[in-house]
């Protein structure tokens, strides 16, 4: 790392640091993101109420109803301090390696499982705001295979591996934006499905030349390659660059994670790919997107 990038990470940190030093300068700019314009009753509209201070909660003046500033975001019914909060979601997002439920854990004070719970709960808003962006232009898409080592069949024939679809924009001297997505199968059918949802209509796609992939030219521009192992990397560069990123970072960070979990961390990974030159405005980003992001629970995200 460089002497500006260090000079960078550090005043990052410390600007942080000097923003909220207490809960209610966290609780005061939340508010500001949610209710911009001052409060709004959700659900009649009104813009009075009544604030309790001991219970944070306001009562509107107009139908009575009470909400909490964090009533349906995905702080919904949390007993950790909104400081707490604000640090996990500054930790995970702005470091490009992530931040560990185990580290979480130390750096916060918190049991493992809370800690689990919520890492996962900011994978959730961040995939919240990738959602509706559509890759443009051009394209490299290919497969990849994540796992340990195990016994059993190398490519696109294991059987013991989690089957990822990986598509990222082409931009010449650069990559664009990515996404990665989970599948059960690669088969024609889920590959088009997933193009459809992630890729502009008329895009241009380049690829390899597996078989289930011609099914994109009914949709896309589709330039198909006959490409041998050894020159994958040169023919798909951005695509391949990604994928061992991508493998990169879970290793690192988490050394595994188990197949019922991975497209959460690939979206976590894509989320602070795709901004990587944003990184001044991605705590406010995640923020935001935290307001609009449903809560789920911890027997909801293990059953």
């Amino acid at each position: 790392m460089g002497v500006n990038m260090v000079a960078n990470a550090e005043s990052g940190f410390f600007r942080f640091q000097e923003r909220f030093q207490t809960e209610e300068q966290c609780f005061e700019y939340l508010k500001k993101l949610r209710w911009p314009d001052g409060f709004s009753c959700p659900k009649c509209g009104h813009t009075e109420a009544y604030f309790t201070e001991s219970r944070k909660i306001y009562e509107c003046t107009r139908c009575g109803s009470q909400t909490s500033l964090t009533a349906r975001t995905l702080f919904h019914r949390t007993h950790l301090p909104l400081r707490k909060w604000f640090w996990a979601i500054f930790l995970v997002v702005t470091d490009k390696r992530g931040c560990s439920a185990k580290q979480l854990e130390t750096l916060l004070g918190v049991h493992y499982a809370t800690a689990w719970l919520m890492v996962h709960k900011i994978r959730n808003a961040m995939n919240e705001r990738e959602i509706g962006y559509f890759l443009k232009r051009v394209i490299e898409m290919d497969d990849a295979f994540f796992g340990g080592p195990a016994p059993g069949k190398r490519g696109r024939g294991a059987g013991n591996k989690s089957k990822v679809i990986v598509a990222v924009e082409n931009r010449g001297k650069c990559a664009g934006h990515a996404r990665m997505a989970v599948v059960e199968s690669l088969d024609a059918t889920t590959i088009e499905e997933n193009a459809l949802r992630t890729i502009r209509k008329g895009s241009l796609i380049r690829t390899d030349d597996y078989s289930a992939y011609p099914v994109l030219a009914d949709y896309f521009q589709h330039n198909a390659m006959q490409v041998s192992p050894k020159d994958a990397s040169k023919a798909l560069p951005w695509v391949h660059i990604l994928i061992g990123n991508a493998k990169a970072f879970i290793l690192g960070t988490y050394h595994g994670v188990s197949h019922k979990h991975l497209h959460r961390y690939l979206n976590e990974f894509c989320y602070r790919f795709n901004r990587r030159f944003q990184t001044n405005e991605i705590f406010d980003h995640i923020l935001f997107a935290a307001l609009a992001t449903p809560c789920f629970t911890y027997h909801e995200l293990t059953r």
